[in-house]
């Protein structure tokens, strides 16, 4: 007898340590104590990235008020710094307590790439403005009219990346001038040069 209690209670501790205990219940993690997920941007299309744009802008308060807003948009037709495209010029003149001028228009223009952070670029400008603001305004002509000038220069972008994007400055050649061609307010030196300085932003 005494041994089949032995028996009995040998099987019954076998048996009792087979028993697979629970499982413990899995904590979710807060949300502040879970992984940020990593989402990746998706590239943007060949032709966004071709795609550029900008303008330049200049204001002054020396003897009279004066703003110039030139936005300007533009593609790369190569890839590789080639790049044509549309603007259009607003340009206000006003001295105080007298009548301002608004000059406006439109141009073409072609921007190349040259060498690291320079470019080199041809534009042909079309501008409605006062007749006095062209080479080839006749004596004591008034009223507005509209006139093509065709420019030619070189710039440079204000990087060291060696892209041809960002800040840049451009000195640009009036070829009409002196016979025909609208005289820019921003001309370097003065009195109808046909030298302009151009200073801008390009994406």
């Amino acid at each position: 007898m005494s041994r089949i209690l032995l028996l009995f209670l040998f099987l019954s501790l076998r048996l009792s340590a087979q028993v697979i205990p629970p499982a413990e219940p899995i904590e979710e993690p807060e949300e502040n104590d879970k992984e940020p997920q990593v989402l990746f941007e998706k590239p943007k299309p060949a032709w966004r990235q071709n795609l550029h744009y900008g303008g330049n802008i200049w204001l002054g308060f020396w003897g009279a008020f004066y703003i110039d807003a030139s936005p300007m948009a533009g593609y790369d037709v190569t890839g590789k710094g080639t790049i044509v495209g549309l603007g259009a010029s607003f340009i206000y003149q006003g001295a105080y307590k007298q009548s301002g001028n608004l000059a406006y228009g439109g141009r073409l223009f072609a921007r190349q790439a040259v060498w690291r952070n320079f470019f080199a670029q041809g534009e042909f400008e079309m501008m409605n403005a006062s007749a006095t603001n062209f080479y080839n305004s006749e004596l004591n002509e008034t009223g507005r009219k509209w006139g093509g000038s065709p420019l030619l220069g070189i710039g440079m972008y204000q990087n060291r990346t060696r892209s041809q994007n960002g800040s840049f400055i451009s000195v640009m050649y009036n070829i009409g001038s002196p016979s025909y061609g609208f005289i820019s307010p921003q001309s370097l030196g003065g009195n109808g040069s046909p030298f302009v300085i151009r200073i801008g932003y390009f994406f």
